[in-house]
C-alpha cells in the first residue's frame, strides 16, 4: 500500500435509482483497480476490487460489502501471487 514508486488506482461505481418495493433501501455497486509499482520490488502488481454499499434509511445506516485481490510476495524479486479477501463492514450515523 505504501512504499517508494508508482500506484495507479481508479475507482468507478454507480447509485442505483429507487426501488420502489424498498424505497427505504438505495445499491451502489462500485468497482476499483490498482497497479503498484514499488522500487524495492523488481515486479509489479495489480489489485481488483468489487462491492457494493446498501444505504439504509438514506444514509443513516450503511452496509458494504467487498472481494478484494491482494498481493502476496515471497521475496523481492518473485511475481506476486494473490490471494482473496472479503470486507464486511457496517456504518451507522445518528
Amino acid at each position: 500500500m505504501i512504499g517508494t514508486g508508482n500506484i495507479y488506482y481508479l475507482q468507478a461505481g454507480l447509485l442505483l435509482p429507487n426501488n420502489a418495493d424498498k424505497p427505504k433501501i438505495r445499491i451502489q455497486p462500485f468497482a476499483a483497480y490498482t497497479n503498484k509499482n514499488f522500487k524495492a520490488l523488481e515486479n509489479s502488481s495489480s489489485q481488483f476490487d468489487i462491492g457494493a454499499n446498501w444505504f439504509i434509511d438514506g444514509h443513516h445506516a450503511k452496509l458494504t460489502t467487498q472481494y478484494s485481490t491482494r498481493p502476496t510476495y515471497t521475496s523481492a524479486s518473485a511475481e506476486p501471487k494473490s490471494k482473496g479477501e472479503f470486507i464486511l463492514q457496517f456504518q451507522i450515523y445518528l
